[in-house]
């Protein structure tokens, strides 16, 4: 019979904190790419509505294989690598895969930014498949931590509900940054947003990325996750 290792009743304001912001690169990122994206390819990079219908579509059709397959993946681990806990592993691993392609997918395409767009219709789907397989590792291990932390429903219900507010938070800031960007930087005094305006979304985007990646430093370091489940 494995061996169990107890949880705590009450989890630590510090851990509460900690955890509560594990989520928040998660939030900030789909907050940009669900408002933002059709946006981006229609009026930045010159795809048509369809095509850029086409990159959302892929980018939610490999968030749902991912999910499958990351759902399964973390429950059935033991441990994470190296004595680092199994949820967090996978945590892990997901934002550095976030890290490496959310800005990319919000940028002119490096190098073939006068190529055909089928071309960098292919460069940016590489970049959505990568961000959306790390999206969903990040998310399903940070959700299903919970039951790990603890075994009193009040405060799992605490944990989520901090969870939350941080989702909100992240959404206010995203839509409140890009009226600013857009308010103050535009590249011309009419509504439409043109080409020309194609820094905005990467300043927005790195902004974004910058947040993320602080708190995902405060999740790591100030969480600790038993190495066996509950």
């Amino acid at each position: 019979m494995e061996p169990v290792i107890s949880q705590p009743d009450v989890v630590s304001k510090k851990e509460k904190f900690a955890y509560s912001v594990g989520h928040v690169l998660n939030d900030l990122t789909s907050s940009m790419w669900f408002s933002y994206l059709l946006v981006f390819y229609h009026r930045i990079v010159n795809f048509t509505n369809a095509s850029a219908g086409y990159l959302l579509l892929i980018g939610q059709v490999a968030d749902a294989l991912a999910t499958t397959f990351v759902g399964f993946g973390s429950d059935r681990a033991r441990k994470g690598l190296f004595g680092y806990g199994r949820r967090k592993t996978w945590h892990l691993f997901g934002v550095i895969c976030i890290l490496c392609s959310f800005s990319f997918c919000f940028n002119l395409c490096v190098g073939c930014e006068h190529n055909d767009l089928l071309a960098q219709f292919f460069y940016y789907a590489m970049f959505i498949i990568i961000f959306q397989f790390g999206w969903s590792c990040s998310q399903i291990s940070h959700l299903a931590m919970i039951n790990d932390l603890t075994h009193k429903d009040g405060e799992r219900v605490a944990l989520n509900s901090y969870r939350y507010a941080w989702t909100v938070s992240s959404n206010i800031f995203v839509y409140a940054m890009a009226s600013i960007l857009l308010g103050v930087h535009s590249s011309n005094d009419k509504a439409d947003i043109t080409p020309d305006d194609a820094h905005i979304f990467r300043t927005l985007s790195l902004t974004v990325v910058g947040i993320g990646l602080l708190c995902m430093i405060i999740f790591h370091v100030g969480l600790k996750e038993s190495e066996l489940p509950a």
